[in-house]
């Protein structure tokens, strides 16, 4: 399939294949997989010698393949990206040679995609997944696409569909057989996916014997263990090693799940890891335009208007930048760009880290409905100070620490944002030191940025925290949606068409601040911030924010719960403060 843009890569034109046949719209029959033995030698051999001739081409033999791949690896700081760094420089053989590559690639043929999931992309982000280009469809089981027939089309309908076709097919195995389609967790329908990933469970998949699993994510493949029901958590599979050790492990949408690891690696990946790509490279967009099985023909972007034609190499579900077309304009505009981002994405590393640390030491929520709400980080801080280990609020007790000696100060959700900001920076409440009993040391490091020391105002307040930043432009830029843009998240078609309208005006980083009315009719704020965006959309995928506990999530995740409610500001932190954290020497 050739991805055809048209505003947008929505489009998908079937490509005449040998003998002038076109391939049909599902692509999955045996006569329409990816060509195999002699037919994939030969293609290779192929593309192998015409990238020999275009290396040649131009005169500069095996030099210029070797220099062909112009890029960001990872051993080069962002502080190499500048106007006179070797990034920044377009070399015309390069570029010939890339063009004549690219050429090759398409003369292959073309894997068929997912059309359905890809025209549905930019609704895909209210589903829990990692951005994924899929090759092919997984074959699902016919019991999967008849939920979607003759259904009132909302969430709730889609989940009782659900939940009546597990009651129907109630042991593991059998289960695992209708839900998984190749050992993907898949649909192309929005509200089927929505539905899968909320009541499709790893233990509902598996029997009790089943002690070990493995799931594929991308990239990436994670070793879960099972673990017995306890009084506070049912029985479950979590994390073993790595970032996620220990947390509750679930199945998101484009997961493969196997028994074993080399069940896994034995089966090639169905997909291509967007997501991994994106956070190795330094585009901002991707707009794929023709996927064969060993390489990607795309265009990325390096800012609004910079589309740079390039080539990847795939192997499994890992892309590689192989090359990019660069005139000396695309270079000059690509370095510009590189230059501007550098300090968002070198602080972005630190601000993701903190994140991650807040979820896993899973800090409090400071709204108990059994304490006074707001009072419960009072009460906390007055406790650290005096080098308490616990602390009595309304004849509740309370813990200072974390059984790992990490202060867990509560937070209502603009304190999520305030403590990700400073701890980022280095301002933060020193551990207390962990041996045979918690040791106190209460100190409050000091880094570059500390809202104590700002006039805020009350900086636990939504609204207060955004006058503050509305008044202070030298470091905050704040895009104040106009009432006409305040879509309420109930018409969610329109909320995430406007997102993906607005694209360019959110950034990883990016504070949102939430307005509107709650259940009951009284008004509220919520505050959350954005870490990732579908690379081909733009549209947020990912936040995080502090709701009762630390997570992260969807847009969909957050907002489902009170759907009057709308976005109503978007807070961006400005460089002075990015390259102080960026230059931070600590562990966030």
């Amino acid at each position: 399939m050739v991805f055809v843009e048209t505003g947008r890569w929505r489009r998908a034109e079937q490509p005449v294949h040998e003998h002038g046949r076109r391939r049909d719209r599902a692509g999955i029959g045996e006569k329409h997989q990816p060509p195999t033995g002699r037919r994939v030698m030969l293609a290779r051999a192929g593309l192998a010698c015409l990238l020999m001739l275009a290396a040649c081409s131009d005169g500069a033999g095996a030099e210029a393949t070797a220099s062909s791949a112009v890029g960001l690896p990872d051993s080069i700081p962002l502080s190499a990206a500048t106007p006179d760094g070797p990034l920044a420089t377009s070399n015309p053989a390069d570029a010939r040679s890339c063009e004549a590559r690219r050429e090759a690639a398409k003369k292959l043929p073309a894997l068929p995609g997912a059309q359905k999931f890809e025209e549905r992309r930019v609704h895909f982000a209210r589903v829990r997944g990692r951005a994924l280009l899929w090759r092919r469809e997984p074959k699902s089981n016919p019991s999967l696409p008849k939920l979607t027939r003759g259904l009132k089309r909302t969430s709730v309908s889609m989940v009782n569909a659900v939940k009546n076709l597990q009651f129907d097919n109630k042991s593991e195995e059998r289960w695992r057989q209708v839900v998984l389609s190749e050992g993907y967790l898949w649909s192309d329908d929005v509200l089927l996916g929505l539905a899968l990933t909320e009541q499709v469970s790893l233990t509902g998949l598996y029997e009790e014997k089943q002690q070990t699993l493995f799931v594929q994510r991308g990239v990436d493949i994670y070793e879960l263990k099972r673990e017995a029901g306890t009084k506070l958590h049912k029985e479950r599979y979590v994390y073993k090693g790595g970032a996620f050790d220990g947390e509750k492990a679930e199945i998101l949408l484009g997961d493969r799940v196997g028994k074993t690891r080399e069940e896994l690696i034995g089966a090639p990946p169905l997909v291509v890891d967007l997501q991994d790509l994106v956070s190795r490279s330094s585009f901002d967009r991707i707009r794929p335009t023709h996927l064969t099985e060993d390489a990607l023909v795309a265009d990325v972007r390096y800012g609004k208007d910079t589309w740079v034609p390039a080539l990847f190499s795939l192997s499994g579900a890992r892309a590689e930048l192989a090359c990019e077309v660069l005139s000396p304009e695309l270079a000059k505009a690509k370095a510009k760009f590189l230059e501007s981002r550098a300090p968002l994405r070198a602080a972005m590393l630190r601000v993701r880290a903190v994140v991650r640390k807040m979820v896993r030491e899973e800090i409090p929520f400071d709204a108990d409905p059994n304490q006074s709400n707001g009072y419960l980080r009072k009460a906390w801080l007055r406790a650290y100070m005096q080098g308490w280990r616990t602390f009595t609020l309304e004849e509740k007790s309370n813990d200072v620490y974390s059984p790992q000696g990490q202060p867990k100060p509560p937070q209502v959700c603009i304190d999520f944002l305030t403590d990700t900001w400073e701890r980022a920076s280095g301002t933060w409440y020193q551990a207390a030191k962990v041996g045979d009993q918690l040791e106190p040391k209460p100190k409050r490091t000091q880094g570059a940025i500390d809202f104590d020391k700002l006039s805020v105002g009350n900086r636990r307040s939504v609204a207060e925290f955004t006058k503050f930043t509305q008044e202070h432009e030298d470091l905050f830029e704040v895009w104040e949606l106009a009432k006409s843009e305040r879509i309420p998240f109930k018409k969610r078609d329109e909320f995430f068409e406007f997102l993906h309208k607005k694209a360019d005006m959110i950034l990883p980083g990016d504070m949102l601040t939430v307005h509107g009315f709650k259940g009951g009719g009284r008004p509220h704020y919520h505050s959350l911030i954005v870490l990732e965006q579908d690379p081909i959309t733009g549209v947020p995928t990912l936040v995080a924010g502090n709701a009762v506990f630390p997570r992260e999530q969807t847009l969909e995740g957050i907002m489902h719960i009170s759907p009057k409610r709308s976005l109503r500001h978007r807070i961006r932190v400005r460089d002075p403060w990015l390259k102080a954290i960026a230059n931070a020497n600590d562990e966030p």
